[in-house]
């Protein structure tokens, strides 16, 4: 039996891949259902090509220009060496731990 979690996650891939964005040329969805919920240890098995997805995702979600804007921000390489680098990952929270403040964007 799916989980909630699961059912929730089907739901979105199958609403994603109704966009022209998330199809190949022929009109075939690109967007891949996971058939378990994996974990941090199973991160650095993803592929190259559906991590580049989520960052476009991502830039859908906020209304971004793209996931790489103006030099500074590369949501490509970021979310590649965060799910797929477990060093680069251990680095990156390390240093978001040390940084952490009240959300400046809490209204």
């Amino acid at each position: 039996m799916k989980t909630t979690k699961q059912i929730r996650h089907e739901k979105l891939i199958d609403f994603l891949n109704q966009f022209e964005q998330y199809q190949n040329q022929d009109g075939k969805p690109l967007c891949k259902k996971i058939d378990k919920t994996i974990g941090s240890a199973d991160l650095c098995k993803l592929n190259i090509n559906d991590v580049n997805k989520g960052a476009v995702i991502l830039t859908d979600y906020f209304n971004l220009c793209g996931g790489s804007i103006g030099g500074d921000i590369d949501l490509y390489q970021l979310l590649q060496a965060y799910f797929l680098q477990p060093e680069k990952r251990k680095e990156m929270n390390r240093i978001a731990m040390s940084r952490v403040f009240t959300n400046p964007g809490k209204q």
